[in-house]
């Protein structure tokens, strides 16, 4: 290389066989995201809640340090595993992995609560297997179908 090239012409004489591909857990782990003036990548698996803050998102990592984003919930959220994250709130997304308890309309990772919306309470109980009956889940879908 002794002329300058540019990336696309460096890429394409890379031969076949030691081209690298990024597998989709790679790409579905994390991702980057602009904080103090540089592109910082976040593994989603460090992740405890998000609370939202009118367009922006504050990401609460389980070591107890917090990041501001300059972007809404909704696309935060969109970012993440949907198999490990769920809105609870419209200000709230929470870990599945981390929920340690359902107290009526609440939901605690430890000793953080997060109220529960009626709008989510059915999706998020979707999300988990109960031993017996959960109080209030079923009365709205009665109600609902007995009209």
């Amino acid at each position: 290389m002794t002329e300058k090239q540019t990336n696309v012409e460096i890429e394409n004489n890379l031969p076949a066989d030691i081209a690298v591909v990024v597998s989709d857990r790679y790409r579905n782990d994390r991702f980057f995201v602009w904080y103090n003036d540089a592109y910082r990548i976040v593994l989603c698996s460090n992740i405890a809640w998000l609370q939202a803050d009118r367009d922006y998102c504050y990401l609460h990592f389980k070591n107890g340090t917090k990041m501001l984003v300059v972007h809404p919930l909704k696309d935060v959220l969109a970012m993440l595993p949907p198999e490990d994250f769920v809105r609870v709130h419209r200000s709230y997304a929470v870990c599945l992995d981390l929920v340690d308890r359902l107290v009526g309309n609440t939901i605690y990772i430890g000793k953080q609560d997060f109220p529960v919306s009626p709008a989510y309470r059915e999706d998020l109980h979707s999300r988990f297997r109960f031993l017996g009956k959960v109080k209030g889940l079923h009365k709205s879908k009665l109600v609902k179908n007995n009209k």
